[in-house]
């Protein structure tokens, strides 16, 4: 092929231009054409030319050769090359934003190489550009100046100057824009970049709500091109202005009985703000307006409507202001406030009042001797309301009085006619005051008048003669006579008030009491010397001015005195009677003398109960003028105290008594029937029991004494009752014959006793004795009582005494003791091997002095037991001394006290017995030649006259009681024994110093106690005038007295549990007894106990546990309960109400005895119901439930129930055959009943082994007949109790061989799977042999191997057809072996073959799951920790196989949201799953379900059990205070009122909950006392705000829980004040001094007067009273300060004399007046009054300019004198 001219070039090119990098090429020679052309000329523009880049003159023959070619070249599409010329034209507009640069290179025939550079050069064809037309803006009202706002920049894709150059911010709309400046002005760097929107001005959404800006973005081309951008800048609300209202105060005028609910005023407030911050509320403001705003009115939130809330009254207020609040709805709330004035006005719906002022001194009364004129009061009406005028008009008093008008609403009453109090005391007036309302009001004041006393009445005797006697034994002083002349001036006043006086001589003899007219002995009287008669003359004076008298005679008449006081004959008598004495039977005659005659020689005899008392006997009465001492109700010894001490009282007709002591010993008849207690006895002998043993001792108790309470007993006859003999005397039973062949399991006998008189026992008692068979005689105690003394005082660990028991012959095992009753509080231990008791706690034997243990003897662990009873002593000590009820006492006695006279009574108690408790009385102090004492009863005589020792004044008796123990104790009573004197001046005595008298703690209040009187000394009569009072105390706060009568009445409700005995004081004195002395009385008053409580146990269940045992457990737990009530009424006895089968009670102390065994498996639970009662008259009682587990002891060895004597399997069979399914069950619970097996090393080893939980026995190889025949193991099931016991059977397994003939074949075995529950005769399988063909003559003969015929299987001898011919039971065998013989017939000799039979009995869940108990009771303490065990839930499934006796627990509960229990699903275990509070919840009640593991769920089977959990209490809650601890009370309450109710509440349970209230000691003695039960604070002393304001008081609130918790509180109790305090002027008379003519108004002088009271009762109002004068002055009613009314001139009136007075401003106003002295009385109101004039002595009026002092006028101080009698000298 030729080659091509063009080829060189070509390849050059192709070089060049294929080259990743410049490279030079050989030969060729490289230049360089650079061209530019504008953007956008049309096509074909002329670029350049390709030459232009060639040398100059440089051809270029056959043109350029390209570089680029081809359609897809950018070159080539933007350009037009001519390669012949290479020209270069534009092939289309170019765009420099597109592509800005072309590169090429062309090449020339000779190697010339023109590269080519393009570039397209920019022109300003773009505008520039935002992103977005239009921006919008958020920004704040409240953006800072100089905030900024980022706007995206505009773009250009031009470059350099035609680039965007800058930004203008032009008007939105034209004419737009603010003479205030722009808001906002444009910032930017690098104007592609970014541009910032600067904020040059507040912004405020509510004058602008959007700022609208048109943003202008230019290049810096010609023309320049721009773009725009739109901005809307929204502006933000801020909560920036506060609401306003549209005005700043309304005006709002309303009737005072507007409606509630009435608007009132619309207000409104505007929020120019926008959303939640222009929203408006309105409310009242607290701030501002009247606090009490809010009481009255109210605002709707959202409208501003304000409301009326409460009535009105414009009395009370007569104006209103509100403040509104206007709150907006922003995050800070902006808030303005409007005030509201409301004006009230008018209604007329007050009634006019009336105020009285009286102008007397005397206040509501006026002098008889008043003129006509005179003034009486100052009365003055008001109106609330706006009426202008008040009418006011006088009713009644018949033309005495009128009404003067004075100012307005001032008028004066005034006397109108002639006053005489003699005629007419007093005037019933009526004022009526009318307002000018419409309608009118009106108002009336009743206004009693009472005219006042002048002296114009003499004093006159009721007769001119008066007669009387006086014995001649009167003492100086003593009262013959009382005169009383009357004068009918008015009572009370000095006018009225008579003084007594004697004429002369009579006044040696005689003295006449000046006041009280008592004309009494000055001297000794003599009737002899003085004749019979004494004639004397009697003046009677009043004390008025100027006085006025009158006379009288009185003739005295001498009498014989009584001056001779009864003598017994003998100081103290014994007597004794029988007991059930016929009523009236006297056994006793006492008898006094007395020396004088007549009346005072009668004597009177009276009888009181014991020595000490003051009450009468109400065993015996007597006679009251024989002194005959009969029976006067049935005496029972045994019930009533064996003797008594009576007082008996002789008094003669003059008073005069003595006093002797009488001893009545009550003598024993046979009157009671041996009792037996217990009256059933129970015990267990064991069947080898030798005869002559002791069985049981039985007792009974005779309360006579002597021999009518010796007790002997008898056995009645009764089956096998001649097996036994009873000793008479001590009630032992005893054993006469063997028992070994007795059938009975239990002998019951009967056993009476007979007292000394012989009296029968009415119920006998019963004994039952259990038979024990056993192989083992029990031990026998050597006695069947034993008796123990031992001194208290022992140390403990002493030996008290030792029990012992004989074993039976030929036994060697060990003799254990215990004591199993009759030790409640653990006071003894016994050595479990020696039987030596011991004290393990100290004894008391005050506390308890006897005890009776019973003490259990066992030989080894045989279940038969012996007992014996074993009485303890507790010999006494004398550890306690004699005690005296009191270690200081007094008493007084006259001077003329006759020696020999019993004086006091000694008493003295010792709690020890015998000679250590018996006392001995002596008197030691050194009077002991003044006093002697009885050495046994303890009666004080006097021993020698004080009459003739004047010198012996008031002494001490120093009285020893000693006991007669060894060493002797003592202790001593220090007696103050008063000597009274005869005085002058008679004094009151009560008729008793002593009262005591019983009341019952049911009495209601207002019953009336007792009565008390007094008298005076020499006379008989009860004085009418006297006043009885208590003195204050915590115990008489009870009580309260009649003042006049001396009637003691209930107060407050009594409570013997809390206060046994009120020990107080009574006083009685004269209230015209200015010396303050009084006489006093001392009250004892005995609560007597009322059966008002019921027994209370200590919890609301009881829970106790105990292991079973063949042996009975003796005392399981003790349940116990307390009586508040006391004596027979708070003793107690315990019973059981359920069955008595196993348990029994103790009826003393609530001990429950366990004394049969018990077995947990028989019966694990036993609920019991225990009843207490009281011995109280009706008798209360109380029941309680006792729950009894009974935990599972390991104590069954497992057991199997039927193994069949042979067990069969054919040889050869593989390794792992089923052989047998061994069963063995366990009666015990839980690990105590689960049962693990094991085979024991044998002959087995090797061949067999078994399943430790299933029981299935299997080969471990294949079993050979050759080998052997027979194997025998054990098979031992051994239980997981601790320690564990097992059980063991043997097991026979025989291997049947082949027929010899088929051991080389696979023999013929079949193997069937029937369930237990088939019915027999139905078929399992049809055993013809294969091959025989129908209709055969050929016969088969089908039989069961002989060995093999006791299984439960039948087989019809011709068709071979297996059928169960007895009920299956996979429990009792679960596989049977067995062999059929097949004859075929007629073969001869026949043919057999053997069929092997294997069947297993499949176990179907035909057992149910079983719980023991349907229902227990479970207790569990609150606050255990979470994961406690509560109780072991179990349940037995009698089935056979794993899986249908195994059992899943699960339980279910109601009502509860969260579980507080969890239960273990397969050991039943209960748990706490969650804290238990019992306060929140008492009890859970749940059911437990036990569901059996059978494979199919339907078959499954399920047992359930309800369990109810009680909750016990724990102590774990203090008591809180519920009520305030503030409380108030007035001043004026009365002793014993009710202050505060102290309320503490303690959500525990019983004795846990009860609350008992206490004042701590330093709240005591405060004047106040608390019921400890029901927390009720009363006074005791009386109370006066003035002195204390307040108490601050402790309370503490204690529960009854062990530990005890507790509560204090502070309460404060705040006196209330009352009126009862009258203002006191500071000064009684004010002097001051002004000078003439000067103008008015000017002060004059202050008076003040102060008021010990507070608040109300405080506050002061002053005022002139009218007089002479007073209208020329005036008195700030506030301050007290005088001003003057007018100028005052000297020249006219130089001394003023002014009354003033204060009036309180309380709600019942009261008035006081200043005078030299101050009365005070009480008024109609019950308010104390102090009446006080004031006396100003007013100025002497001075010339001005004078300096001088006048002589200062004394008349209106002479007249004070003159009615207020100062004593003291006034102010010179």
């Amino acid at each position: 092929m030729p080659s091509s001219p063009w080829l060189p070039l070509c390849l050059c090119l192709l070089a060049l231009f294929a080259s990743p990098s410049p490279a030079t090429v050989p030969g060729q020679v490289f230049f360089h054409l650079r061209l530019s052309v504008d953007e956008g000329l049309p096509a074909e523009t002329l670029v350049g030319d390709l030459s232009a880049g060639l040398p100059a003159g440089a051809s270029h023959p056959g043109g350029f050769f390209l570089s680029e070619a081809g359609g897809d070249s950018a070159l080539l599409s933007d350009f037009h090359v001519r390669t012949d010329t290479g020209l270069i034209r534009t092939a289309r507009p170019l765009d420099r934003e597109k592509r800005a640069r072309y590169s090429f290179a062309a090449a020339t025939l000779r190697g010339e190489v023109v590269q080519v550079e393009i570039s397209v050069e920019d022109v300003n064809d773009h505008a520039p550009r935002f992103p977005s037309p239009e921006a919008t803006l958020d920004a704040s009202e409240l953006s800072p100046l100089g905030s900024v706002f980022r706007i995206p920049a505009a773009q250009d894709p031009d470059a350099g100057p035609f680039s965007v150059q800058g930004y203008s911010l032009l008007p939105w709309e034209e004419g737009g824009g603010d003479d205030e400046g722009p808001f906002f002005q444009l910032s930017y760097s690098i104007p592609s970049e970014a541009l910032d929107l600067v904020l040059l001005r507040r912004l405020d959404r509510e004058k602008v709500e959007t700022h609208r800006l048109l943003i202008e973005a230019w290049d810096a081309g010609s023309p320049r091109l721009s773009g725009r951008l739109r901005v809307q800048i929204h502006v933000l609300d801020e909560n920036d202005n506060a609401p306003a209202f549209g005005q700043s105060e309304y005006r709002v005028r309303v009737r005072e009985d507007l409606a509630v609910g009435s608007s009132l005023c619309q207000l409104l407030a505007t929020d120019p703000d926008s959303g939640a911050n222009g929203e408006v509320r309105y409310s009242l403001s607290s701030r501002q307006g009247d606090s009490s705003a809010a009481s009255f009115f109210a605002v709707e939130e959202d409208t501003g409507l304000l409301r009326l809330k409460r009535g009105l009254d414009r009395e009370s207020r007569p104006s209103h202001r509100v403040a509104v609040e206007a709150r907006d709805g922003g995050a800070h709330p902006e808030i303005a406030t409007a005030l509201v004035a409301l004006e009230v006005l008018d209604v007329n719906d007050n009634v006019p009042e009336i105020h009285v002022l009286f102008l007397t001194e005397s206040g509501d009364s006026v002098s008889e001797g008043a003129k006509i004129g005179d003034y009486v009061a100052r009365l003055s009406v008001s109106d609330a309301d706006d009426a202008e005028n008040v009418s006011l008009s006088l009713q009644g008093g018949e033309g005495a009085f009128s009404l003067r008008p004075s100012s307005a609403g001032v008028f004066f009453l005034c006397v109108e006619g002639p006053l005489d109090r003699e005629k007419r005391p007093s005037y019933e007036l009526l004022l009526s005051a009318v307002d000018s309302g419409l309608p009118p009001l009106s108002a009336t004041l009743p206004l009693p008048m009472r005219v006042s006393d002048l002296n114009d009445e003499a004093p006159a005797f009721a007769q001119a003669l008066f007669r009387a006697s006086v014995s001649e034994a009167a003492s100086p002083g003593t009262v013959v006579l009382r005169l009383s002349a009357h004068d009918a001036d008015e009572p009370g006043s000095r006018n009225a008030e008579v003084r007594y006086a004697l004429e002369e001589p009579a006044s040696r003899l005689f003295r006449l009491d000046p006041v009280s007219g008592a004309l009494s002995t000055r001297a000794a009287l003599d009737r002899e010397a003085h004749h019979q008669a004494v004639e004397l003359r009697v003046w009677a004076t009043d004390r008025g001015e100027p006085p006025l008298s009158g006379s009288c005679l009185v003739r005295l008449r001498l009498e014989d005195a009584n001056d001779n006081e009864p003598r017994f004959q003998r100081s103290f008598y014994n007597g004794s009677v029988a007991e059930h004495a016929p009523l009236g039977r006297c056994l006793l005659q006492v008898k006094a003398t007395d020396r004088d005659s007549g009346l005072f020689g009668q004597i009177e005899y009276s009888l009181y109960d014991s020595f000490h008392s003051f009450e009468k006997s109400k065993a015996f009465q007597i006679n009251a003028s024989s002194g005959h001492i009969c029976v006067s109700r049935d005496i029972d010894r045994e019930q009533d105290p064996s003797a008594y001490d009576l007082l008996v009282k002789a008094t003669d007709g003059g008073g005069l008594s003595a006093q002797a002591f009488v001893r009545i010993e009550i003598e024993d008849i046979n009157d009671n029937h041996p009792i037996f207690h217990p009256s059933t006895y129970i015990a267990s002998i064991s069947s080898h029991t030798q005869p002559g043993t002791e069985i049981i001792n039985v007792v009974a108790t005779d309360k006579d004494s002597g021999i009518f309470g010796v007790v002997t007993y008898e056995l009645l006859p009764g089956d096998l009752s001649s097996l036994f003999t009873v000793d008479s005397s001590t009630g032992i039973v005893y054993l006469l014959s063997s028992l070994t062949n007795v059938e009975h399991s239990s002998v019951q006998l009967a056993v009476s006793a007979r007292d000394g008189g012989g009296l029968w026992s009415v119920q006998n008692a019963v004994v039952t004795l259990k038979i024990l068979q056993s192989t083992v005689a029990p031990t026998v105690f050597e006695r069947s009582r034993y008796t123990f003394s031992i001194p208290e005082d022992a140390p403990e660990g002493t030996a008290v005494g030792t029990v012992k028991a004989r074993e039976p012959l030929n036994f060697l095992e060990v003799i254990s003791y215990r004591i199993s009753s009759g030790d409640p509080y653990g006071r003894f231990s016994i050595d479990s091997q020696y039987g030596i008791i011991r004290t393990k706690k100290k004894l008391d034997h005050e506390t308890h002095d006897h005890t009776v243990l019973t003490v259990q003897s066992q030989l080894g662990s045989s279940p038969v037991y012996s007992t014996t009873q074993v009485n303890v002593t507790v010999i006494d000590v004398n550890d306690n001394p004699p005690v005296f009820g009191m270690e200081h006492d007094q008493i007084n006695i006259s001077r003329n006290t006759v020696p020999g006279t019993a004086l006091y009574i000694a008493h003295a108690e010792d709690k020890d017995s015998g000679l250590n408790g018996a006392i001995h009385y002596a008197v030691v102090s050194n009077t002991s030649s003044v006093f002697t004492i009885d050495p046994v009863f303890g009666v004080l005589y006097l021993a020698k006259a004080l009459a003739a020792d004047l010198q012996l004044e008031d002494t001490e008796a120093h009285i020893k009681a000693e006991d007669h123990g060894s060493p002797p104790l003592s202790s001593l009573l220090i007696l103050r024994v008063f000597i009274d004197e005869q005085k002058g001046c008679p004094a009151f005595s009560f008729e008793n110093l002593v009262y005591q008298v019983d009341v019952n703690e049911s009495s209601s209040i207002g019953t009336r106690i007792l009565q008390i009187q007094a008298r005076k000394l020499d006379h008989q009569h009860f004085l009418g005038d006297v006043v009885y009072s208590l003195e204050h105390s915590i115990d008489s706060v009870s009580f309260r007295i009649d003042p006049e009568t001396g009637v003691i009445y209930l107060r407050h409700p009594l409570d013997y549990e809390n206060m046994q005995t009120h020990n107080f004081k009574a006083f009685v004195n004269h209230p015209l007894d200015k010396s303050g002395q009084n006489s006093s009385t001392s009250i004892i008053i005995s609560v007597v106990d009322e059966n008002d409580n019921s027994p209370v146990f200590m919890h609301g269940d009881y829970f106790f546990e105990i292991e079973e045992s063949s042996l009975p457990q003796g005392v399981v737990g003790t349940i116990s309960a307390v009586d508040k009530d006391s004596g027979r009424n708070g003793q107690l006895s315990y019973f059981l109400l359920s069955d008595g089968k196993y348990f029994k009670i103790n009826s003393n102390t609530g001990e429950i005895i366990n004394w049969v065994a018990l077995d947990h498996e028989q019966e694990a639970h036993h609920h019991l119901t225990a009843l207490v009662t009281d011995h109280g008259v009706p008798p209360h009682n109380s029941t309680v439930n006792a729950y009894i587990t009974v935990t599972d002891l390991n104590d069954n060895h497992p057991s199997f129930p039927q193994i069949p004597p042979h067990i069969k399997i054919l040889e050869g069979q593989p390794a792992g055959t089923l052989v047998a399914t061994i069963i063995a069950k366990d009666l015990d619970f839980g690990n105590n009943g689960r049962v693990l097996y094991s085979l024991s090393a044998g002959e087995s080893l090797g061949h067999f082994q078994i399943d430790s939980s299933s029981g299935e026995l299997r080969t471990t190889e294949a079993l050979m007949y050759s080998w052997r025949s027979n194997y025998k193991m054990v098979v031992t099931a051994v239980d997981q109790g601790i320690p564990p016991l097992q059980g063991q059977t043997a097991i026979s397994v025989e291997v049947i061989p082949l027929p010899k003939r088929r051991r080389s074949f696979t023999p013929n075995i079949r193997h069937l799977v029937v369930p237990e529950n088939l019915r027999p005769a139905q078929m399992l399988s049809c055993l013809r042999l294969p091959g025989q063909k129908p209709y055969s003559s050929e016969k088969q003969h089908f039989t069961i191997f002989e060995e093999d015929d006791s299984i439960p299987f039948e087989i019809d001898r011709t068709t071979g057809d297996l059928f169960l011919s007895k009920e299956l039971d996979y429990e009792t065998q679960s596989h049977y072996f067995f062999r059929v013989v097949v004859n075929n017939y007629p073969h001869s000799p026949p043919q057999n073959n053997t069929v092997f039979l294997s069947i297993d009995v499949e176990d179907q869940n035909d057992h149910s799951p079983f719980f023991q108990n349907d229902f227990v009771v479970i207790g569990i303490e609150e606050n255990v920790p979470v994961g406690t065990l509560v109780y072991t839930f179990h349940a037995r499934d009698e089935d056979g196989s794993f899986l249908n006796s195994k059992l899943q627990y699960s339980m279910h509960m109601k009502d509860f949201t969260e579980n507080p229990f969890l239960i273990h699903p397969s050991y039943g275990s209960l748990i706490t799953a969650v804290p238990l509070d019992r306060e929140i919840t008492q009890s859970i009640v749940l059911t437990v379900f036990a569901v059996d593991q059978a494979v199919n769920l339907t078959d499954r089977r399920q047992s359930s059990l309800t369990a109810k959990i009680v909750i016990l209490d724990v102590n774990d809650n203090t008591p809180h205070f519920v009520s305030s601890p503030v409380s108030y009370i007035r001043e004026d309450a009365e002793v014993g009122s009710f202050v505060h109710h102290i309320i503490a509440q303690d959500p525990d349970q019983g004795r846990n909950g009860q609350v008992t209230y206490h004042l701590l000691s330093n709240s005591k003695g405060q004047g106040f006392a608390i019921d400890k039960n029901t927390g009720l604070l009363v006074t005791i002393f009386a109370l006066n705000r003035e002195c204390q304001e307040y108490y601050n008081l402790t309370v503490v609130a204690l529960d009854d829980g062990t530990p005890a918790l507790s509560a204090t509180q502070s309460l404060t109790v705040i006196v209330l004040d009352v009126n009862d305090e009258a203002p006191v002027f500071t000064k009684a008379v004010y002097e001051a001094s002004i000078c003439e003519n000067t103008d008015p108004g000017g002060v004059i002088i202050k008076v003040e007067a102060t008021d010990r009271d507070s608040g109300t009762n405080s506050l002061l109002q002053y005022e002139i009273l009218p007089g002479p004068g007073y209208e020329n002055f005036q008195i700030n009613s506030k301050t007290g300060e005088i001003t003057t009314a007018i100028a005052l001139d000297r020249e006219i009136k130089e001394l003023f004399t002014i009354k003033e007075y204060w009036m309180k401003m309380i709600i019942h106003p009261s008035f006081s007046f200043q005078t030299m002295t101050c009365k005070l009385w009480k008024t109609k109101s019950l308010q104390l009054l102090q009446q006080c004039w004031l006396w100003i002595k007013m100025l002497q009026i001075m010339e001005l300019c004078n300096t001088e002092l006048l002589v200062e006028t004394l008349e209106a101080t002479l007249q004070c004198m003159r009615h207020q009698e100062i004593s003291s000298p006034l102010p010179a």
